[in-house]
């Protein structure tokens, strides 16, 4: 299990979309605007597959589809684009998980991807 902690969000990161963009320290300030800024709380690899547990806090999802560059993004950037709905036309750095209810979010919060 890798964990990251919430250590701000953006002005215009949570909408009425039921998507989450998580970025890393290095984020422009372009982006953090819309951005969940993460940062690692230790070294181990984050290896997502479809069935992973992906938790915000004490709120549970399971990974239903994953794009084929979000393990190595969410690795070398802390940067994935986290879906909350079926995937349609998968991103290639998306995450999409169930249930389909983006979660409740505060600086602070830890996230775990296991």
């Amino acid at each position: 299990m890798t964990k990251t902690e919430i250590i701000r969000v953006g002005e215009q990161a949570i909408n009425d979309e039921p998507i989450l963009i998580l970025f890393g320290e290095s984020v422009t300030p372009e982006l953090a605007v819309h951005s969940i800024v993460q940062r690692k709380k230790d070294q181990q690899k984050i290896e997502l597959k479809i069935g992973s547990e992906v938790c915000f806090g004490d709120q549970v999802y399971q990974v239903t589809a994953l794009g084929h560059l979000a393990n190595q993004n969410l690795n070398e950037l802390a940067h994935a684009t986290v879906f909350f709905k079926k995937s349609e036309n998968e991103s290639a750095n998306g995450i999409y998980l169930e249930p389909e209810v983006v979660p409740t979010i505060e600086v602070g919060m830890e996230i775990s991807f296991s």
